[in-house]
């Protein structure tokens, strides 16, 4: 929290106590917001929101994708090559 919540005094360094109005910052709200704003960040919202304000989106989108499968485990590959495998078979077998 930068500003007091009551007046919008500008906050000073570390203190706890706005010195315009003595109006005391809560900590929870900071962590709060550093909270959310770490949980937007890694939404899908948010990541796609980070991809298509880069500088490179390209590399962005490319990044994005590494980390994303350096995250996954085998098991979720696995399942979803079966389930891709399964929704092809039934595509050819209409055909």
């Amino acid at each position: 929290m930068n500003q007091c919540p009551e007046c919008g005094q500008k906050r000073q360094a570390d203190e706890y106590r706005c010195l315009n109005c003595g109006c005391f910052y809560s900590q929870l709200d900071e962590i709060l917001a550093a909270e959310e704003a770490e949980q937007y960040r890694t939404s899908i919202k948010g990541r796609l929101n980070a991809i298509r304000t880069a500088d490179h989106p390209k590399q962005a989108l490319f990044d994005e994708l590494s980390s994303i499968k350096k995250n996954t485990s085998g098991k979720t590959f696995f399942t979803l090559w079966v389930i891709f495998a399964f929704i092809f078979a039934l595509i050819v077998s209409v055909l």
